[in-house]
């Protein structure tokens, strides 16, 4: 049986999107081109697949059975097209990603200027999203992975830990945490709190130890970025409760970063792929230099807090 690729790619967008409109639209085709391809591997497979509405689109039985199959065809045939093509050091490519803000902000740099030394003709196309967008791009094939904390795995979604940061707090050089060589969150507790908005997986930490602590999270301020939670604190507005990632940020602002101990809270950098996806050479190089540089960043955070401090 002949299957063909561009309809099975067609039904599973189709499945994924939920609606002819959007699905048409990824694939750069009309409505009409768009119900053309699924009919015709309705007729190829002898039976519907999708329950047509004026707003909607619902798989049937067959449909859902179909589905994980095909998304699993399209992503062998990924991985033949992967390995014809041959991305090496010396032939031009794209990868293109998600990452979360604060990583774009601080890390990002660093590693772009690595990586075009190993590749100097691939380009690299990246976005800024929180978890929820690198999620929905990676659904789309907007991106070809994703990096973000604490993202799980699910049934379309594989979802790897590289490396992890710390929680830490940041603050003045002239702040009276500076004299301490370590930092309790027990040291905290009482001061002015800059922290991220609901939602963010800092945020949810921090409310955790809080609350383990027998206390409430009542923030004096709540910024959107870690580099406004950054901006706050050197106005003497409070403590900033930031991940340790964010030092070369902290550095640039002349702030000390010291890792919050009693607990030691972590969090993991996880790689997002599409399940059954195959990463180039150049992509997985790209992984390995990012997982390195955030891995550097928290080993040596608190030691430059402390060099900082005796200076």
């Amino acid at each position: 049986m002949n299957l063909n690729l561009r309809q099975l790619e067609a039904f599973v967008l189709l499945a994924r999107l939920g609606g002819f409109s959007r699905a048409a639209d990824q694939l750069h085709l009309t409505q009409a081109g768009l119900s053309i391809l699924i009919r015709r591997l309705e007729e190829r497979l002898d039976t519907r697949l999708v329950e047509r509405t004026t707003r909607s689109v619902a798989l049937t039985p067959a449909g859902s059975q179909v589905l994980p199959i095909a998304e699993r065809m399209l992503a062998d045939a990924q991985a033949v097209l992967a390995c014809g093509r041959g991305l090496a050091a010396d032939q031009a490519g794209r990868i293109s990603l998600g990452l979360a803000p604060q990583l774009a902000g601080t890390v990002l740099p660093e590693v772009l200027k690595a990586f075009r030394d190993d590749f100097p003709r691939v380009s690299v196309v990246f976005r800024e999203c929180v978890n929820e967008e690198i999620i929905g791009r990676i659904y789309a094939r907007e991106i070809d992975f994703g990096l973000g904390f604490g993202i799980q795995k699910n049934s379309e979604l594989d979802s790897q830990a590289l490396t992890e940061d710390t929680l830490a707090v940041a603050f003045p050089p002239g702040h009276a945490l500076a004299r301490k060589r370590i930092v309790r969150w027990k040291d905290i507790l009482s001061e002015p709190i800059i922290t991220l908005t609901v939602g963010s997986t800092v945020r949810t930490l921090t409310e955790n130890v809080f609350m383990g602590a027998g206390q409430a999270l009542r923030p004096a301020y709540e910024a959107t970025n870690t580099i406004t939670a950054l901006a706050l604190a050197g106005k003497d507005l409070g403590v900033a409760i930031v991940p340790t990632s964010i030092r070369p940020a902290a550095a640039a602002h002349d702030m000390l970063l010291t890792p919050l101990r009693d607990p030691v809270v972590r969090r993991s950098l996880n790689l997002v792929t599409r399940r059954g996806s195959v990463l180039s050479d150049p992509g997985q190089r790209f992984i390995d230099l990012f997982s390195a540089a955030v891995a550097q960043i928290d080993t040596h955070a608190g030691a430059t807090g402390r060099r900082s401090r005796r200076k």
